[in-house]
């Protein structure tokens, strides 16, 4: 299932303003960001926006295998 890229871009920046501004974020060879750059170069759709986006999307997806493991193999409750 593909998602629209305008509705990854609000997803993304609504997450990304749940987090305090003084929080930063280094993602590899692009350098060391704020979280209201990181915020802009989405909404911007950027190399970063467009790299952070598709992190973030792929955090969701795996969420929920995530805490299986972390819960010693329990099923997440979406399971």
């Amino acid at each position: 299932m593909a998602m629209d890229e305008e509705y990854v871009k609000q997803l993304v920046v609504a997450r990304l303003r749940t987090i305090p501004p003084n929080i930063g974020f280094s993602l590899g060879s692009y350098g060391n960001f704020t979280r209201d750059e990181i915020i802009t170069n989405v909404i911007r759709g950027t190399e970063v926006g467009r790299h952070f986006s598709q992190m973030e999307v792929k955090m969701l997806i795996e969420s929920p295998r995530l805490v299986g493991r972390l819960s010693g193999g329990k099923k997440a409750p979406s399971d």
